[in-house]
């Protein structure tokens, strides 16, 4: 059995980005001539959505060479309840607790949303897992990820699920949804695999950088990620101290041009203080980060490093021995915290200018 999975669509929000995304995930699945693609919960934003969007979808899970199977998310639960149609291809594994489609000579066990997995479907997963089986769920694992990885969700910890349940559930490859941020993938104590493919498309800025989906080949137990074309968000910060703003430039420079800038939207946020003069840098930092949009807040320290007080104390530091005191900083710490400990009294006129 051969698989590309995603989750998180969440077609509806985002106006055009999220179809796009869609679109791309079934070029991808042809391309990787997979038996089906399988959406780990929230295909849909809302209900609403899922309505408007209904004869558009229609065409587009008609005539493909494999199945959509989704399972319902926290976000789009209320979308299956009824007799909805979206087009041949589409399957919905709705029925509560859990729904089985076969897939080629393997199976998809889905369960749909739910708050708690319960010990009652937990035996009954149990039983259904086997060599030919992939578990296909809306979770958080372990509760360990840090806010804004389920983007602007009202429930990041929807239906929480521990690695050691899922180990001992038994399934060689169990297919997650909900976490919106990078691919990510997580080892089972019975020796499968968790994954989380991300969304497909950055729905917000708690999803950065490029966008993938996943091949999972039961058959040879091989997984591998598909790059997506989709809209994404990526940010770049970096912190300048005294004599490497040119450097900083230069990486904000690189960073930018290895970027598709005709679909993604870029933040480049530095600050620090700087030997060079604030507008110079400024400009030319702008110049370097081309269609990023800025966020400057880097000080020149000209007057810091012209100043009696800082000659006089590094003058002091060339005396002093670090390797004598645990538990020391290095000189360029030291000497990092007094520019910027001077350039704050400056800028507040407790320290006047030399």
């Amino acid at each position: 059995m051969r698989l590309l999975h995603t989750a998180d669509l969440h077609l509806g929000r985002g106006g055009d980005g999220s179809l796009a995304a869609l679109d791309a995930l079934l070029a991808a699945a042809e391309r990787e001539d997979v038996d089906a693609l399988t959406v780990g919960g929230d295909c849909f934003e809302s209900a609403a959505d899922a309505d408007d969007l209904r004869p558009e979808l229609r065409e587009r899970f008609t005539g493909n060479d494999f199945d959509v199977l989704a399972v319902p998310g926290n976000h789009d639960a209320a979308v299956f309840r009824g007799n909805v149609e979206f087009g041949p291809d589409f399957r919905a594994l709705a029925t509560d607790p859990v729904e089985v489609a076969t897939v080629g000579d393997g199976e998809v066990v889905g369960v749909p949303a739910r708050e708690r997995l319960g010990e009652e479907l937990f035996f009954d997963l149990r039983e259904r897992a086997s060599e030919e089986a992939v578990l296909c769920l809306h979770c958080t694992l372990d509760a360990g990820f840090g806010t804004g990885a389920t983007g602007d969700e009202a429930e990041p910890t929807h239906c929480p699920v521990q690695t050691e349940t899922l180990g001992e559930l038994g399934y060689e490859f169990v297919l997650g949804g909900h976490v919106h941020g990078e691919l990510y993938q997580r080892k089972l104590p019975n020796g499968g695999l968790f994954i989380y493919p991300g969304s497909p498309v950055s729905h917000s800025w708690a999803e950065t950088g490029r966008r993938h989906a996943v091949v999972v080949d039961t058959d040879d137990a091989n997984v591998q990620p598909v790059a997506l074309d989709t809209v994404y968000r990526d940010r770049l910060s970096a912190t300048v101290a005294p004599g490497d703003g040119y450097d900083v430039i230069e990486r904000v420079e690189g960073w930018v041009d290895g970027q598709e800038t005709d679909r993604s939207e870029l933040e480049v946020r530095v600050d620090g203080f700087t030997e060079l003069d604030e507008s110079t840098f400024d400009e030319r930092l702008h110049a370097a980060a081309g269609p990023a949009t800025v966020v400057n807040e880097v000080r020149g320290v000209a007057a810091v490093l012209d100043h009696p007080i800082y000659a006089d104390f590094a003058d002091r530091l060339d005396d002093f021995d670090f390797d004598e005191f645990d538990g020391a900083a290095d000189r360029e710490a030291v000497e990092e915290r007094l520019v910027e400990t001077l350039a704050e009294l400056l800028a507040a006129g407790e320290v006047t200018h030399a």
